[in-house]
């Protein structure tokens, strides 16, 4: 997988790269790009090969763009699947490679889907087919992280599946929760309450399954679809959050590295889907010191109840 800096500009669609072009930014203003658009970027190598990716450095083009390189003749892609793809990032500034699937030999993985890729992704691949090359330049965060810059990115499409819907509620066979851990029941919904917890909160992360399901595991980078309530471990008469009484369940993109609490990157990895775990999360794998007032009071110990519905990427 990417890492998180370069995953950002494509899997979050908050990151609209038409929000930050050269012209609105003050490092834009400030470099002479030598190359405009990808008319002036020279692609070589076979696709399912790490490209070779040459322009006269900067490049900084104005607003996202995508071409062909290499067209496949697999099965195309259409809104809605799941794409396997090898990435290669090439930074607009230096012309040099950031990363690159190929030196993992991992592929990525995404769903073609508006509300959790950037929309310059989507349009480059939808419609295009398995084995194909594209090339795709938008604007994002440089890696330093101290101003936009044009990225580049070589997709070689791999594969494509079609993504399975989520379940409605965790389903499987029911576990004993370990000693100290608070008993859960679930209403008709299957949405869950939990007992107060006795004795003295955990100093570390600690997972369980009330229900274990029968699903895959759930591995880091992916897209990780749950319903889950979270309590206070000093007060359980009142959850603090849960999106069963939003109505409807939370996506975590990226999980092990997603926008979350560290107590769910690092606990939900692992787990099966279908299955319904128990999280209780001490404050430095949590909101730390400072909490996350109202709700969340400095130093808390957390207790989340999740259920993964589905996990995809």
């Amino acid at each position: 997988m990417l890492s998180a800096a370069a995953a950002a500009v494509l899997v979050l669609s908050a990151c609209s790269a038409d929000e930050s072009t050269p012209a609105e930014s003050p490092a834009a203003t400030e470099v002479d790009p030598k190359s405009t658009s990808l008319d002036d970027v020279t692609v070589s190598g076979d696709a399912g090969s790490e490209p070779t990716v040459e322009f006269e450095a900067p490049l900084a083009v104005e607003e996202t763009a995508s071409t062909v390189v290499e067209e496949g003749d697999g099965e195309e892609v259409e809104e809605g699947m799941q794409v396997t793809a090898h990435m290669t990032l090439v930074s607009g500034t230096s012309g040099e490679v950031v990363e690159s699937s190929y030196d993992s030999e991992q592929a990525s993985g995404f769903p073609t889907d508006r509300e959790q890729i950037n929309q310059g992704l989507f349009d480059a691949v939808v419609g295009e087919k398995v084995g194909s090359r594209v090339l795709l330049a938008l604007n994002g965060p440089a890696q330093s992280g101290a101003a936009p810059e044009t990225l580049l990115y070589v997709i070689d499409i791999d594969g494509v599946d079609d993504i399975p819907e989520p379940l409605e509620r965790a389903e499987g066979e029911e576990r004993d929760l370990p000693e100290g851990f608070p008993a859960v029941t679930r209403g008709e919904d299957g949405a869950p309450s939990i007992e107060q917890p006795s004795g003295e909160a955990p100093t570390e992360l600690e997972t369980a399954y009330a229900i274990e399901g029968e699903g895959p595991e759930v591995e880091a980078g992916q897209n990780v679809t749950v319903h889950y309530t979270g309590w206070l471990w000093d007060d359980a008469a009142e959850p603090f959050d849960s999106s069963w009484e939003r109505g409807e369940p939370f996506s975590v993109q990226n999980v092990g590295q997603g926008q979350v609490i560290a107590g769910w990157n690092e606990g939900l990895v692992g787990q099966k889907v279908g299955s319904q775990v128990v999280l209780v999360v001490p404050p430095d794998k949590g909101y730390g010191e400072n909490g996350s007032p109202p709700s969340i009071p400095g130093g808390a110990t957390l207790v989340f109840v999740v259920d993964i519905l589905s996990a995809v990427g």
